[in-house]
């Protein structure tokens, strides 16, 4: 069975429809001024973000965890182990029951869940709702960070409409799943995927009518692009996740969990990076920075993300390790084999391959394409403001860091994992936490060492999240400790936060990259 390709190409796609586009727009940066309405809405989906993930994980977790004691299962089984038992021909008579107090209604299946157990474990989402509302408070304030209160029609249109997708996503939608209502869940889908193109549509209006006729058609386009496509893969994500979670599509089909969660699946990061896109689209400010002053003194604090090679190519190679690394860990494990297999204990027979290509290819499951973007993502340093390559010893120092950091990471580590030597890989950990240390000062150099804001918490994060995954995933650390045993399926988690913090990591890290030295 192959593994799903495109979700990890969606990112490549939307970066590099969205770079044609800004490529020949007249304008070359967005300035991000921080103010009011930029920080409003960045808190607004930070809260956002973990009262979603809270919801669902505690509706994943104690949801499975419900079920499988009303069906007499034991959650300390491996995922692979509860599959064969519950999804093979024994279990498929197994469903589940979810409204038994209508007698009339009510369905004969063996497994009932206690209605206590099942409302206990889908809470009302109060972080959620309290993101959304204030993302569309937002929208009151004006793009040059002042907190005048003078919204455009557009503006108002689009702060109602989040007051009313959040609705429509929470309360009344956590019923239609956890009770399994089908022509309500497609009803409520329905509104929350026009409310999501509304809101869109009058936040780039919103941006537009604000900056007036100063902007070239391209400019508006790319404007129009990024709050777009952002709802768009915001929706893509959410499909990702419910197929690749524990009661997701499976149980609303099956009224059973699903006991082949995917921990590695794109979702959490192109969730990150659908409301980067729309969060850049309605709060940025497009502009034409001068090569003589690249960053002008506004008499207020920005960030601004410049529309060149240097950025482009930071991008592109740098947040390109979250599908590339993906390819390498959703194989391992899925179990797939690896082709330096052998009895005599040897780690590095095989360096140069990873698993058997069984689910994407020989290629993508070797370490060669996550070499190649460190390499490339070094690379960019040597690009400047005005599309010119420049030698200069730091951008030949951050070359060599990221070389280094790609052999660590994809083989001496990633050997190791394969080879279940939990000792071999803490030793070469040391190295990929020091190579990171240092990546993040050497970025940081970028306008003055401001830049050291957005790359040291972009390596933590980057860190934080492969410590956080491999904790969650299927065969991480409990697998190297266990003698490859399988990590148990109530320690399996889909909406672990691994994956999150490793697309913001890469995000912020990518960004410190893109601002060139004064």
């Amino acid at each position: 069975m192959k593994g799903p390709l495109m979700e990890g190409l969606w990112l490549f796609i939307l970066i590099g429809a969205f770079a044609v586009i800004a490529g020949l727009a007249q304008t070359n940066v967005i300035y991000l001024l921080i103010g009011a309405r930029s920080l409003i809405g960045l808190a607004g989906y930070l809260v956002m973000q973990i009262g979603l993930w809270f919801t669902e994980n505690k509706w994943d977790e104690d949801g499975s965890t419900a079920w499988l004691e009303a069906a007499q299962g034991d959650k300390t089984q491996t995922p692979e182990e509860l599959e064969a038992k519950f999804d093979g021909e024994a279990g498929a008579a197994k469903t589940v029951q979810v409204v038994p107090t209508d007698a009339a209604t009510a369905k004969t299946e063996q497994v009932v869940i206690p209605q206590d157990k099942l409302k206990a474990a889908f809470p009302v989402p109060i972080g959620f709702l309290v993101g959304w509302w204030l993302w569309g408070i937002s929208y009151i304030f004006p793009l040059d960070g002042t907190t005048n209160v003078n919204p455009t029609g557009f503006g108002i249109a689009a702060c109602i409409i989040s007051f009313f997708v959040s609705f429509v996503a929470s309360i009344p939608m956590a019923d239609a799943v956890m009770h399994r209502k089908d022509s309500q869940k497609k009803g409520l889908s329905l509104l929350f995927l026009l409310g999501w193109i509304a809101l869109g549509f009058m936040s780039a209006c919103d941006v537009t009518h604000q900056i007036g006729s100063t902007l070239d058609d391209l400019t508006r386009a790319y404007i129009f692009m990024l709050c777009m496509l952002g709802p768009v893969t915001i929706i893509y994500s959410q499909k990702i996740l419910f197929g690749a979670r524990k009661m997701g599509t499976k149980w609303e089909e099956s009224g059973k969990p699903n006991f082949h969660p995917i921990v590695y699946n794109m979702g959490g990061p192109l969730f990150v990076w659908g409301w980067f896109y729309l969060w850049l689209g309605s709060c940025g400010l497009p502009g034409v920075a001068s090569e003589l002053n690249i960053y002008p003194d506004f008499g207020k604090p920005y960030i601004p993300l410049f529309l060149n090679i240097r950025t482009l190519i930071s991008f592109t190679f740098g947040c390109a390790m979250v599908p590339v690394v993906r390819f390498l860990d959703y194989s391992h494990d899925e179990d797939g084999p690896w082709c330096g297999e052998n009895s005599e204990g040897k780690v590095f027979g095989k360096w140069w391959l990873g698993t058997d290509g069984t689910y994407f290819g020989l290629f993508l499951e070797s370490p060669w394409p996550f070499i190649i973007s460190w390499v490339m993502y070094g690379f960019s340093a040597f690009w400047t403001f005005d599309n010119k390559l420049a030698f200069s010893p730091r951008a030949l120092v951050l070359l060599m860091n990221c070389l280094a950091q790609g052999i660590d990471a994809g083989i001496l580590i990633q050997s190791n994992l394969y080879a279940g030597n939990m000792k071999g890989k803490q030793i070469f950990s040391l190295p990929f936490v020091i190579l990171f240390v240092g990546l993040a000062i050497n970025v940081g150099f970028g306008w003055g060492w401001i830049a050291l804001a957005l790359s040291f918490p972009g390596a933590i994060l980057i860190i934080l999240g492969q410590k956080t995954v491999f904790g969650a995933r299927k065969r991480g650390d409990y697998t190297m400790k266990n003698n490859g045993k399988a990590n148990p399926y109530g320690e399996v988690r889909v909406y672990s936060w691994g994956e999150v913090f490793f697309m913001m990591g890469w995000i912020l890290i990518c960004w410190g990259e893109a601002l060139p030295p004064k």
